[in-house]
């Protein structure tokens, strides 16, 4: 075998070792990274996320942009995070609904839950409470169900539009209770409160949010939680498994954080332990409770049992209600 001239022998390991140098993929994350959101600036989910935003930012080392998207039902905004590049760089911010309730809700939806998504973290619970004008003659959540039953049809309750968690809740009590109350869907708890304070709605299941004004002032009243243990905010205030005898009964929002089921496991792990770690903090509860919410820490194990056990409840109810968004 002929020897090679030195010179060129050392040409080509110089080559040779600057090759593998190139070919090595960039350190994650090395540029910003986008968190879509399926919610317009302002209300509550987006607050959640641009909390999330600012943890992930600090612990990462990289800028994290909420990239707000709205619009059908949340579909938008999950789809393409379901169809970015599975680099890490699109992640997704979403509410139990996107997962659970939207794919029974409609016809068809361009993702498959469990089959797009990789469950990342679960952030924070938004508990829901069952509200009444405090001039309506039930003053406890039994007494709501008895004079449904003595008027089917003559109570009716808003929403803040079909298929959300207060109307599917309302429609799981409804049914539990062997009751008929009349849905009256707004596109916000806003206008909804605005007409059961006028007397043309009678209940609204809904969050503090929006009803904590109207609570403090004495305009509304509480009847119960519709979350399986009492809530820090009101905990004066039962569950309707306490008082309505419906075990384990829930009907409150929560929000989580999801990557496209491509993107590579350590970088999935590597988001899970910034989440979980922040979650654990006073000052993560600080922060979610100064917007009514509760820090909840789940990793994807409970989160992809939370969905399962959603998407089983909420849609037996969808189906047998015949719910539908078009």
């Amino acid at each position: 075998m002929p020897r090679l001239p030195r010179r060129t022998l050392l040409a080509g390991l110089a080559v040779a070792a600057a090759q593998p140098a190139r070919a090595q993929p960039a350190a994650w994350p090395s540029r910003p990274i986008r968190l879509l959101v399926p919610f317009p600036g302002g209300g509550a989910a987006d607050v959640v996320a641009r909390l999330v935003a600012a943890q992930l930012s600090a612990a990462l080392g990289a800028t994290v942009v909420v990239e707000n998207r709205p619009g059908g039902s949340t579909v938008i905004a999950a789809e393409a995070a379901a169809r970015a590049a599975p680099d890490g760089y699109t992640l997704l911010f979403a509410s139990g609904a996107t997962m659970s309730s939207v794919p029974a809700l409609l016809p068809s939806i361009p993702y498959d839950p469990a089959r797009d998504f990789a469950p990342i973290a679960l952030i924070s619970r938004l508990p829901f409470f069952i509200f009444v004008p405090a001039r309506l003659e039930a003053t406890d959540l039994g007494g709501l169900i008895a004079l449904a039953r003595a008027r089917p049809g003559g109570i009716s309750y808003g929403t803040n539009g079909i298929g959300t968690i207060g109307h599917l809740g309302m429609e799981l009590l409804s049914r539990a209770a062997g009751v008929e109350m009349v849905h009256v869907p707004y596109r916000a708890f806003g206008p909804a409160l605005t007409d059961m304070l006028a007397g043309r709605v009678q209940v609204i299941m809904g969050d503090l949010t929006v009803m904590g004004g109207a609570l403090r002032a004495g305009e509304i009243r509480a009847l119960a939680a519709a979350l399986p243990e009492r809530s820090g905010f009101l905990p004066e205030v039962p569950t309707v498994a306490e008082v309505a005898g419906l075990p384990e009964f829930d009907a409150s929002a929560w929000f989580a954080l999801f990557a496209a089921a491509a993107v590579p496991q350590p970088i999935r792990q590597r988001l899970t332990e910034a989440m979980l770690a922040w979650l654990a903090t006073a000052e993560a509860r600080e922060a979610l409770g100064r917007i009514g919410q509760v820090p909840l820490g789940g990793g994807p194990d409970p989160l992809r049992a939370l969905i399962e056990s959603e998407r089983a409840r909420f849609g037996q109810v969808i189906r047998e209600a015949g719910i539908r968004l078009e």
